[in-house]
């Protein structure tokens, strides 16, 4: 079931969608079980200008979001991005003003319908949040992005700002543990256990690459599952 936050007191029942433009998002701040907070607002400070590209993993900030909470409620934004940099999702209220989410009460969040989850870790005491690929009960495959930049020239011929890039690493969560994992054919395919063969045929039937992870997960979504 979908709970619509309003502006306002997030106790009241209007039932609207989020909207980052507006005070809405204020409310948020007190959504959670008892009245706890899953977010908050904060300035916003801008990376220097000579450093091209963006820290945010969506080119735009018009994009879908839906938050499951830990009550197994479901939160509508349609204002909201991910911040490799700080590890966050954060909706846009005005040009300097972010609001950024917790996970504190938080169990997943879809954007544009790609999944994203979060570990806490006890020694960063925070939490880090990996995009989902493919998970069952068994185990996840999971995608953590982060910023890497490219430094750029300081010769005047060359005239090649430095930039931000987006990285990633593959991860394999099993049995509580969270593990660097290889994303290749070899590896996947022994993850499916005894299933492997009919995974293979199926990726050759309908023409399925190990190297993409759409098709990955289609493959891992039907016989895994």
């Amino acid at each position: 079931m979908f709970v619509f936050l309003v502006a306002g007191a997030a106790q009241a029942q209007l039932q609207t969608t989020v909207n980052a433009n507006n005070n809405n998002l204020n409310a948020l701040a007190t959504y959670g079980p008892d009245g706890a907070n899953i977010g908050s607002t904060s300035l916003v400070i801008n990376p220097p200008k000579n450093i091209e590209g963006s820290l945010y993993l969506f080119e735009q900030w018009n994009n879908k979001g839906v938050f499951v909470t830990s009550e197994d409620r479901k939160l509508l934004i349609r204002n909201i991005n991910f911040n490799i940099d700080q590890g966050v999702f954060e909706s846009e209220i005005s040009k300097d003003t972010v609001f950024t989410f917790s996970f504190d009460n938080v169990d997943r969040v879809f954007v544009n319908s790609r999944e994203f989850k979060a570990r806490f870790i006890p020694a960063k005491g925070l939490y880090d949040v990996y995009e989902v690929i493919f998970e069952n009960d068994d185990f996840a495959i999971l995608k953590k992005w982060f910023i890497d930049i490219k430094e750029g020239s300081d010769n005047p011929m060359v005239n090649r700002q430095s930039r931000y890039v987006h990285r990633s690493n593959y991860y394999l969560e099993r049995n509580g543990n969270v593990e660097l994992f290889k994303f290749k054919k070899k590896n996947l395919l022994k993850l499916a256990g005894n299933k492997a063969d009919e995974i293979e045929a199926y990726a050759k039937q309908y023409k399925l690459s190990f190297k993409k992870e759409i098709d990955v997960s289609r493959m891992f979504s039907y016989h895994l599952k």
